[in-house]
């Protein structure tokens, strides 16, 4: 790689584009930027192959923050395309044989059609993760794939979007139970289909650590 991507810090490609073919090129780069910390790939057409592509090289990265949806929306990785990366939260070994310091802390995957099944592939390698800031805001998860993830978190998990997700009722009582036993744990619950009386008790509880 040229001195300047071997420096590089972060990368901003929001809203370019690229695709699986651009992804997949960059992906094979990204082991080579060795002071690259933090990548921006939301709105850029990225689907399975791309996600696997970026999957693959991503372990052996120094990537700690890593940003495939915002609010201006994701990319179309679906169900697999989640399922691929979670491979890549399970990065501790890889990135010590690559004499990294760091594993991957943020992951942003808001609007990347993850949906429940996708959730339940990251949360059999969310605990063994290192991430701390992790937004599955606007993903199609329901209950099941909602309370999947809740009950995976890291225990050093320091917030967590689950916004816009028809999340109901029925995962207020493992809501409450996650929040107490990770008592630095910040939670946007915004958006969802939660009654009047489950907002005002959480809020009554939990004060400013969950937006309902």
């Amino acid at each position: 790689a040229p001195a300047a991507a071997r420096d590089l810090r972060e990368l901003v490609l929001s809203a370019n584009r690229i695709g699986d073919r651009g992804m997949i090129s960059l992906a094979e780069a990204l082991p080579k930027c060795d002071k690259l910390e933090r990548l921006l790939l939301d709105r850029n057409l990225i689907g399975i192959a791309g996600a696997r592509a970026l999957a693959r090289c991503l372990r052996r990265s120094s990537v700690r923050e890593l940003v495939l949806g915002s609010h201006l929306g994701g990319n179309p990785l679906g169900p697999l395309g989640a399922e691929a990366l979670a491979g890549a939260l399970n990065d501790g070994m890889e990135r010590a044989a690559a004499d990294r310091a760091t594993r991957l802390e943020a992951l942003n995957l808001e609007s990347c059609q993850v949906g429940e099944l996708g959730a339940k592939a990251l949360a059999t390698m969310l605990p063994g993760s290192g991430v701390t800031l992790l937004s599955l805001a606007s993903d199609d998860l329901g209950d099941e794939g909602a309370a999947a993830v809740l009950q995976a978190l890291p225990p050093g998990l320091m917030s967590l979007d689950l916004a816009g997700n028809s999340l109901s009722d029925r995962v207020g009582q493992l809501i409450g139970e996650t929040l107490q036993r990770q008592p630095t744990l910040s939670l946007s619950l915004a958006q969802n289909d939660l009654s009047p009386n489950l907002k005002s008790f959480l809020r009554e509880v939990h004060g400013q650590r969950v937006r309902v």
